[in-house]
């Protein structure tokens, strides 16, 4: 079962990025978080299915707090905290480091907003260099992506383009959709 359940996953990946990506290009945390958003985008999802997800992937899925190192074959969440918990927060607490979020019985992507500044400044996987690209656009246009991207991902730069490909074509809304697209054109043109 575990088998055909990892055809299906490593089919997924290989259709959303039209055979440029496949599971083995990417690390543990990437590979299920493109995974997760082909299949449900930022939505809820039930836990069951997605640690189902993660076993086929022969991946381990745990919660994790903030700071931890990411492992091989590991995949980590964090738990989903109230506004008002997240409120009373330090400012180097703000934020989640996973790319994971779990509440109650479910689980969803976090967004590049929602992320630990500390981990998109200091990015472990190819999907927190994707959501600081996000971030760093946001906050100053293509140049300060284009550095980012230079500093965090040399010689990886194809594989985060190609991610961010994705974001696009699965965006939830257009001006996700446009964002994105805009992204990858001054990229792509500097």
């Amino acid at each position: 079962m575990n088998e055909a359940s990892r055809v299906v996953a490593e089919h997924q990946i290989r259709d959303i990025t039209e055979g440029r990506i496949t599971v083995d290009d990417l690390d543990t945390e990437t590979a299920m978080a493109l995974t997760v958003y082909g299949i449900w985008g930022h939505n809820d999802v039930a836990y069951s299915e997605a640690l189902n997800l993660s076993k086929s992937l022969n991946f381990r899925l745990e919660s994790r707090v903030a700071g931890y190192g990411v492992e091989d074959r590991l995949v980590a969440y964090n738990t989903e905290e109230s506004g008002a918990k997240r409120k009373g927060a330090s400012v180097e607490t703000v934020g989640y480091a996973a790319p994971l979020l779990k509440k109650g019985s479910k689980l969803r992507l976090a967004k590049p907003e929602e992320r630990d500044k500390r981990r998109i400044a200091k990015p472990q996987s190819d999907w927190d260099v994707l959501h600081g690209l996000i971030m760093c656009y946001r906050s100053g246009d293509i140049p300060v992506a284009r550095a980012y991207l230079d500093q965090h991902r040399e010689g990886r730069e194809n594989t985060v383009l190609d991610l961010l490909e994705v974001w696009a074509a699965e965006a939830e809304t257009p001006e996700l959709r446009n964002e994105a697209k805009t992204i990858l054109f001054g990229l792509k043109t500097h």
